[in-house]
C-alpha cells in the first residue's frame, strides 16, 4: 500500500533534503502567474547559496534570491517585475558586482523549446525566433570555459549543454514554413512572412552557405524543479488551472520535481477527471501543502496578485543601496520561522483574503491594478 508520508512534507523539510549549495533549480510559473514562492522563501531562510538558477520569464522568485545574495549563476529570459521595473533591482545589482557571476539568455520562446526537449528526452528542438537577434552572438557560460567536457571525458558541468545553440541549413530547403501552397490553394494562416518562397537570394549567414537556416536550441536539464500548482493529490499527481506555460514540460526535465499546492487532495478526486491531470505521481519526489504559497503571485481560482507588493518593494529598494536591498529581505522573509509566520504576521490575513478570487470569474474583479 502507498505511504503517502513518503512525499508529503513541510517547505523546510523539502528544501533540505533535495537543495544544496550550488544546485541548479528551475522555478516554475510565469511573470506574475503561480510561481513557487514558499520554497523560494524557505530557500532564503535556510540561506542556501552559490545556486544556479533557470528560469522562464518574470521574477519574483529570482529577485527576492538575488536580494538575499543566493544566486551564483542565472540562466534566463525576462527579467523584469512588471511595469515599474523593467529589469529587477536586485538582479540588476547583483550582476553588477559579480556577484552572479554569470547570466545567459534566451528568449522566452527558444526557453519553452528547451523545455520540450527536456521533457521528452531529445538533443534539440529546432527554433526560428533567435535568428538575426543578439540573443546567438553572446555566450557567458562558454566565454567561463563552462560548455562542453573535462579532460576525463565528463561533461564540465553536467546542467550546462556543450554548446548555446546551433545554426543548420534546413535539410527540407523551407518546405514546412508557413504559409505553404497547396494544391487547392494557398494556406489560410495569417502568416505572410515566408519570404523564402520568393525570395531569389536566399541568406548565407551562420552556416556561408545560401538556405534557410534553423536554429537548434539543447534541452533544459536540470537538477530540481519546482512547481506550484492549485492542486496535488497525496500520490503526486498534480493539477495545474489557469494559463500553464511552460510548466508542464519544465516540470519533467529534471531529476527532482518539487510541487508546492494550494491544496493537498486524495488521488480518487483527481482521478474523477484524469484528462485535466498534468504530471504524473511518479514524476513528483515532494510534495509541500502551503495555501497562499503563490504570494505576491496570482493562483487562478483561488487568489489573484498583489500589485501593491510590487509597487511597494519597488518603493524601499530602488536606487538603495546593497545593504538596503539584504535588509529588506532579511526583515521581510529571512526573520520568519516559516511560511505561515510570513503569510499572518508579514502579510496579514485581512491582505489575503482580499485577494480571493471570485469564482465566476476565476480572478479577483475588485482589485486596483496597475495603480
Amino acid at each position: 500500500m502507498f505511504n503517502f508520508h513518503e512525499k508529503v512534507m513541510s517547505a523546510e523539510e523539502a528544501v533540505k533534503r533535495y537543495i544544496t549549495p550550488g544546485t541548479h533549480i528551475a522555478f516554475g510559473g510565469f511573470n506574475i502567474l503561480r510561481r513557487p514562492m514558499a520554497i523560494g522563501r524557505e530557500i532564503v531562510r535556510q540561506g542556501i547559496g552559490d545556486l544556479f538558477v533557470t528560469m522562464n520569464g518574470g521574477s519574483a522568485i529570482e529577485e527576492m534570491l538575488a536580494g538575499a545574495g543566493l544566486i551564483k549563476w542565472l540562466e534566463t529570459t525576462y527579467i523584469g517585475l512588471e511595469s515599474n521595473m523593467p529589469v529587477a533591482y536586485a538582479i540588476r545589482r547583483a550582476v553588477e558586482r559579480g556577484e552572479i557571476e554569470l547570466i545567459e539568455d534566451y528568449s522566452n520562446w527558444s526557453f519553452a523549446l528547451r523545455t520540450v526537449a527536456g521533457k521528452y528526452g531529445l538533443p534539440f528542438m529546432p527554433c526560428l525566433g533567435d535568428l538575426g537577434s543578439d540573443l546567438l552572438a553572446y555566450d557567458s557560460f562558454g566565454k567561463a570555459g563552462l560548455r562542453g567536457r573535462d579532460e576525463h571525458g565528463e561533461w564540465i558541468h553536467p546542467g550546462i549543454p556543450p554548446k548555446k545553440f546551433e545554426v543548420i541549413d534546413d535539410p527540407f530547403e523551407g518546405w514546412g514554413l508557413r504559409p505553404r501552397r497547396f494544391r487547392s490553394g494557398e494556406d489560410t494562416c495569417s502568416n505572410i512572412t515566408n519570404l523564402y518562397r520568393t525570395n531569389k537570394d536566399w541568406p548565407t549567414a551562420y552556416t556561408g552557405k545560401p538556405g534557410v537556416k534553423v536554429a537548434l536550441m539543447p534541452p533544459v536539464l536540470p537538477e530540481v524543479c519546482v512547481l506550484h500548482a492549485q492542486r496535488a493529490a497525496y500520490d503526486g499527481t498534480v493539477r495545474m488551472e489557469g494559463l500553464v506555460g511552460p510548466d508542464i514540460d519544465q516540470s519533467l526535465c529534471g531529476r527532482i520535481l518539487i510541487v508546492e499546492c494550494e491544496r493537498i487532495c486524495s488521488p480518487e478526486e483527481l482521478r474523477e477527471k484524469p484528462e485535466l491531470n498534468q504530471i504524473p505521481a511518479h514524476a513528483v519526489h515532494a510534495i509541500v501543502e502551503q495555501p497562499f504559497g503563490g504570494y505576491p503571485t496570482a493562483v487562478p481560482n483561488y487568489y489573484d496578485y498583489d500589485y501593491s507588493w510590487f509597487t511597494d518593494y519597488i518603493n524601499a529598494v530602488n536606487h538603495q543601496s546593497d545593504a538596503v536591498v539584504k535588509q529588506f529581505w532579511q526583515d521581510h522573509v529571512a526573520s520568519t520561522k516559516n511560511d505561515w509566520d510570513y503569510l499572518f504576521q508579514t502579510i496579514g490575513i485581512d491582505k489575503l483574503f482580499a485577494l480571493r478570487a471570485d469564482p465566476h470569474y476565476h480572478y479577483n474583479p475588485n482589485l486596483e491594478r496597475f495603480d
